[in-house]
C-alpha cells in the first residue's frame, strides 16, 4: 500500500481511520519543519508511538513521580547504549518499576503524539508496510477511533484551561484548612505533588497523566479553592516564562496587556461633544447614542475583566469585585450589562431593555 502526500490535502485524523479500517501493519511518519512523529500500526491497532517532542519524557515523568531515582536513570541509560533495549524495559527488568506504571507512562506519550499531531495543519506523511509484524511495547491500548474521539476532545477542551494556566512554568501551592481526604481519587496524583516549588509541567510529568488531564485537574482544584497559585507572570523570571500565548503572540502579547490596563483605568465614563463631532453634528438620536454608550460600557468591563484575570489567574464571581479591585469606578457600571461567571469563562452581554 502506497499512502503519502501533504497533511493540508488530507488530515491526519483520516489517514489514522484509513489506516485502522484497512487493517494495516506498518509505520506512519508524520513530518513538519523539525518536528516529527512516528506510530506503529499491527492489524490497524496502534500498538507504539515515537515523537521527536517527547523522547526524552519517558526518565523525567519517572524521576518526577518518584518512581526512580536520577542514578537509576542514569544506570539504565548506560545499559540501554549497549543493549538499544527500551529504557521502560530495563527499569521494569531490574525490579525499579512495575509493569503497570511503564503502561501508565507509555499510554501517555501516546496520547500527548496524537495530541501534538492532530493540531498540525501542515507538514508531510507517509505509511511504510512492514514486511514483517512486530509486538509492540503498548498493552491493551484503545482503538483508534476510542483515541481520536478522546483527543479532539481535549484539543477542543485546551483553551478554556489556558485561560487558567497560560505557562507550564506557573507554581502552586496547597490552601489550608484541605487534606487528601477530600480529593477524589482520580486527583490525588496531581495534588501529591503540589508543594509551591514543582512547576506545572514538572506536575504533569510526574502525575504520569499527561498535559490535558494533569490540567483540567489543576483548574479544578483551583476553582474548588483547594490550591492557589504560588507564582504569577509577574514574579517569574523571565527566561522560565514560556506560555502558549507568548510563543504564539510573541512580545506583541505584553504590549497587549499593557493597553488592557490603561483603557481598563483610564478610558473615560462619556465622551463630550468636542471628541465625538460627528456624532454631535448629525445629530443622532438618544436611542442611537445611548446604544453607543452601552456598547463602550460594555467594552470597558471587558477590558477589567481581563485585567483582574491577569492578576488573580480567575475571573470574579461578580462585577462588584472589579469596583473593589479598583479596576473599575462604581458609576462605571451600567445596569444595562450582564455578566455571569462560568467555570472557566464568562458571559457577558447588555441586557436588553
Amino acid at each position: 500500500m502506497s499512502l503519502e502526500g501533504k497533511l493540508k490535502d488530507f488530515g491526519i485524523a483520516d489517514i489514522l481511520q484509513l489506516l485502522a479500517q484497512q487493517q494495516k501493519t506498518g509505520t506512519l511518519l508524520v513530518e513538519r519543519a523539525s518536528e516529527s512523529a512516528e506510530i506503529y500500526f499491527l492489524n490497524g491497532s496502534v500498538i507504539e508511538t515515537r515523537s521527536s517532542q517527547h523522547t526524552d519524557r519517558l526518565g523525567e515523568m519517572l524521576l518526577r513521580g518518584g518512581y526512580v531515582t536520577r542514578q537509576q536513570i542514569d544506570s539504565a541509560l548506560d545499559h540501554q547504549g549497549d543493549s538499544f533495549e527500551y529504557l521502560g524495559k530495563i527499569l521494569v527488568r531490574d525490579g525499579l518499576i512495575q509493569q503497570e506504571v511503564l503502561q501508565q507512562a507509555l499510554f501517555t506519550q501516546t496520547m500527548e503524539t496524537f495530541f501534538d499531531i492532530l493540531q498540525w495543519l501542515d507538514g508531510q506523511y507517509r505509511f511504510i508496510t512492514d514486511k514483517f509484524k512486530k509486538e509492540g511495547v503498548l498493552k491493551n491500548i484503545p482503538g483508534v477511533q476510542s483515541i481520536l474521539l478522546d483527543v479532539l476532545r481535549m484539543i477542543d477542551e485546551w483553551p478554556e484551561i489556558l485561560k487558567v494556566i497560560p505557562s507550564l512554568e506557573v507554581l502552586f501551592e496547597l490552601t489550608e484548612g484541605h487534606s487528601a481526604d477530600d480529593i477524589e481519587l482520580d486527583e490525588l496524583p496531581v495534588y501529591q505533588l503540589i508543594d509551591g516549588r514543582r512547576n506545572v509541567q514538572e506536575i504533569i510529568d510526574g502525575s504520569l497523566l499527561g498535559r490535558y488531564a494533569a490540567c483540567k485537574i489543576l483548574v479544578e482544584l483551583l476553582q474548588d479553592g483547594i490550591i492557589k497559585l504560588g507564582a504569577s507572570k509577574a514574579t517569574l523570571a523571565p527566561e522560565q516564562y514560556s506560555s502558549v500565548t507568548e510563543r504564539v503572540l510573541g512580545p506583541g502579547v505584553y504590549v497587549l496587556l499593557a493597553l488592557i490596563f490603561i483603557v481598563a483605568f483610564f478610558l473615560p465614563t462619556g465622551f463630550p461633544s468636542s471628541i465625538m463631532p460627528a456624532v454631535v453634528g448629525q445629530n443622532h438620536s438618544q436611542s442611537e447614542l445611548a446604544a453607543c454608550f452601552e456598547s463602550l460600557d460594555l467594552q470597558r468591563t471587558q477590558y477589567a475583566l481581563e485585567a483582574f484575570y491577569c492578576k488573580n489567574a480567575q475571573y470574579p464571581q461578580s462585577l462588584v469585585e472589579l469596583v473593589n479591585s479598583g479596576l473599575i469606578s462604581a458609576d462605571c457600571l451600567s445596569e444595562t450589562v450582564h455578566y455571569v461567571k462560568k467555570r472557566m469563562h464568562y458571559e457577558l452581554g447588555v441586557v436588553a431593555q
